[in-house]
C-alpha cells in the first residue's frame, strides 16, 4: 500500500506542494464584500456544517469556477477559503502539467487527479484554467485531449467530501462549454473591479500599515477608479517607499499626505480599461450562476 509520504513525494514531482494558510486571511481581504458574505453563507458553511447541511438536503459544494480581470483577487479568495475552513491549500503552477511536453499533459493530469484522491480537507486551486479547459474552436489536437481528460475527471473529484475544486480564469470565453455546463461547477462566480467602497477599503488596509498623516480617502478612491486590488498593493509599496527615502534623506518623521499618494497613483498604470468594464458586465450577464450576480451589475 502506497504510504502518505510517498503520496506527498509524488505530487511533489508536480512541483505541488500543500500548506496551510492563516486563518485570519478570509477576515482581513478588504472590500469585496459582497462576494464574501455569498460565499460565506453558500460555501463555507455548508462544508463547516456539512451534517446539518445534509440534514436539510443542501448539496455540499465541490467546485468553483472564479472569472474576471487579472488582479481582482482570484488567487487571494482561494487561499482565504482555505484558511476559513482550516483546510489546506494545493496550488497548481500554470504550466507545470505540461512541462514534460504538451503530449504528455493528458496523462500527467490524470495521474494528478488520482493523487488528490487520498487528500482530505484540501482546497485544490487552478489558475489560468484555460490552458486546461480550452475551446475547442481555439485548440489544438493535443489541447483538445486535455480539455476532454478534465471533463472527465471532474465528475470524478466530485464523488469525494472535504475536498473544494476553484478553478480561476481571465478570460471565460475562452473555456470549452462543456466546462459550464451544470453539473460541472456549483457556482461561476465574477471576481471583478472594486467599487468605490472596497477600493476605499483596500487602500485603507495597506495605507494603515504606513506612518499616515492626512489622506483624502474619497479623493484617492476616485483617482484609482480602474485599479485592481494588486494596483492598490503596489501603489502604497510605492508610496512607503518614497516616505522612506524622504525621511532618510530630511532626518525628520515623515507622514504620507493625499499628494504622495496622488503621485503614486499617476505613477502606476491601471491594469483595467473601460473596455475591460464592459466586456465584464457581459461575462456576468451570460455566465454568472448565483443569486447575487444581479447585484454585480448594479
Amino acid at each position: 500500500m502506497t504510504s502518505s509520504r510517498s503520496r506527498l513525494a509524488n505530487l511533489q514531482d508536480f512541483g505541488i506542494y500543500p500548506t496551510p494558510v492563516a486563518s485570519n486571511l478570509w477576515d482581513n481581504i478588504a472590500g469585496m464584500q459582497l462576494e464574501k458574505d455569498l460565499i460565506e453563507k453558500k460555501i463555507l458553511l455548508p462544508l463547516m456544517h456539512h451534517e446539518l447541511a445534509k440534514k436539510h438536503g443542501v448539496v455540499l459544494p465541490k467546485g468553483i469556477l472564479l472569472f474576471g480581470p487579472p488582479g481582482t483577487g482570484k488567487t487571494t479568495f482561494s487561499k482565504g477559503i482555505a484558511g476559513r475552513l482550516g483546510w489546506t491549500f494545493v496550488e497548481v503552477p500554470p504550466g507545470e502539467l505540461a512541462h514534460q511536453g504538451m503530449e504528455h499533459q493528458a496523462r500527467r493530469l490524470r495521474e494528478f487527479f488520482q493523487l488528490l484522491q487520498w487528500l482530505e480537507r484540501a482546497v485544490i486551486f487552478f489558475d489560468e484554467f484555460e490552458e486546461l479547459a480550452l475551446h475547442p474552436e481555439r485548440a489544438s489536437p493535443t489541447e483538445r485531449m486535455v480539455s476532454n481528460e478534465m471533463l472527465r475527471q471532474l465528475p470524478k473529484f466530485r464523488q469525494g467530501d472535504q475536498r473544494l475544486l476553484i478553478c480561476a480564469t481571465n478570460n471565460i470565453r475562452m473555456l470549452n462549454p462543456a466546462m459550464l455546463r451544470v453539473g460541472r461547477f456549483d457556482f461561476v462566480l465574477p471576481m471583478g473591479p472594486l467599487n468605490n467602497e472596497a477600493r476605499k477599503a483596500v487602500f485603507q488596509g495597506y495605507l494603515g500599515r504606513l506612518n499616515v498623516g492626512e489622506v483624502d480617502m474619497d479623493v484617492v478612491t476616485e483617482r484609482a477608479r480602474y485599479f485592481t486590488p494588486a494596483d492598490i498593493e503596489a501603489v502604497c509599496a510605492l508610496v512607503a517607499q518614497d516616505a522612506f527615502e524622504r525621511e532618510i534623506g530630511s532626518g525628520q518623521d515623515y507622514k504620507v499626505q493625499t499628494a504622495d499618494v496622488l503621485r503614486a497613483i499617476e505613477a502606476h498604470p491601471a491594469t483595467l480599461r473601460a473596455e475591460d468594464l464592459e466586456r465584464f458586465k457581459e461575462d456576468i450577464a451570460r455566465y454568472c450562476r448565483a443569486d447575487y450576480c444581479r447585484l454585480v451589475l448594479e
